[in-house]
């Protein structure tokens, strides 16, 4: 076995050299040359620590923040310069572990091989790491000179993933990336039948509306609240325009909480989706219904209550049609809100 002493050497590239003639597999030889490399910088930045006088004031200590932030940036992108050019590409041990161990990006990288979803994990936070460097001399108040930055900065690493990437690996990869615009939004296709070429349509016209990745990098402009509205009717309109008039009543009746909470039930007690809308549909027009005569000044308190009364009864009839033997049990847990129809009568005041 030839001594560690003498493989090691200072000058890296003779050290991947050394590590070659042992045999030593590629990925193994990356690993330690990266570990190695991490070492030396992790002591390059401990040798210059950061100290901040008592006396000095607020501008000067954030002086001293970000002179002390511009010096650990500028080590770190000369790391990655140093690993690329022994490398070839683009690798970061730690990215490595938070590929493997982070569950919201090994969902989003999944579908690539190790060492390419390693890589793209690498640039990305490198690109990251630059833009705080551009949001941090700006004081995060973004001119447009900032942006034009930003946004070069995110064309770049988009260009740099297009060359890692085969072109079916990079649509794989916006999509999934832009995915996360469906959590954000609080976009819900509970009972919605969707095939996974209609979903994927989805996620993609969402980014006209706006693009998740991009925005990480270049935030968007504030907006009025019209122009708010305007965008998320325009992008109902394009979802409607993808899905159909039949999918896009499911798709407006999932994103109602009330109708997500009855679909739970009856996924839970083997009903059929029917049995759902039915349901939800008795309780939307009972709801209409008791706030109409709730709202109307021609009747009594007594010819309220009453009203209200009947509408009780036979919107319970028609949930216990639709729900057949679970209805009892949908009247102890979601079925609650039955009561609030026809609210018990005050008690009477003592004389």
């Amino acid at each position: 076995m030839v001594p560690w002493r003498l493989i090691e050497s200072a000058d890296y590239q003779q050290y991947i050299a050394n590590l070659r003639l042992t045999g030593c597999p590629d990925w193994l030889i990356r690993d330690i040359i990266v570990a190695d490399i991490d070492d030396l910088y992790q002591q390059n930045s401990r040798s210059d620590p950061v100290y901040l006088a008592p006396w000095l004031n607020a501008d000067q200590r954030d002086e001293v923040s970000h002179s002390q932030s511009a010096k650990r940036q500028a080590l770190r992108r000369e790391k990655r310069a140093l690993v690329k050019t022994l490398l070839g590409y683009e690798w970061d041990n730690h990215a490595e572990e938070v590929w493997n161990w982070d569950l919201p990006t090994s969902l989003t990288l999944g579908f690539l091989p190790d060492d390419k979803a390693a890589q793209v994990l690498a640039r990305r936070e490198q690109a990251a790491d630059d833009a705080h460097s551009i949001r941090g001399a700006a004081n995060f108040i973004l001119l447009d000179a900032d942006r034009a930055r930003l946004q070069a900065l995110y064309e770049g690493m988009q260009a740099d993933l297009e060359l890692l990437l085969d072109p079916s690996e990079f649509d794989e990869l916006q999509l999934r990336a832009q995915q996360s615009f469906l959590v954000a939004n609080d976009l819900h296709f509970d009972g919605v039948s969707l095939a996974d070429a209609e979903l994927r349509n989805l996620v993609r016209a969402s980014k006209s509306f706006k693009d998740i990745a991009r925005n990480e990098f270049v935030p968007d402009r504030p907006v009025s609240e019209a122009q708010q509205n305007a965008q998320a009717a325009n992008f109902t309109a394009q979802v409607k325009n993808l899905l159909g008039a039949e999918q896009f009543a499911d798709y407006q009746r999932a994103q109602d909480g009330n109708f997500r909470e009855i679909f739970a039930f009856s996924q839970q007690n083997n009903l059929p989706k029917k049995a759902a809308i039915a349901v939800y549909d008795s309780r939307q027009m009972a709801s209409r219904q008791a706030a109409e005569i709730q709202n109307d000044g021609t009747l009594s308190a007594d010819e309220r209550t009453t009203a209200l009364e009947v509408l009780k009864a036979a919107t319970r009839s028609h949930i216990a049609a639709a729900l057949g033997g679970s209805f009892q049990d949908y009247l102890a847990g979601p079925g609650q809100w039955l009561e609030t129809l026809a609210p018990p009568p005050a008690p009477m005041q003592a004389p």
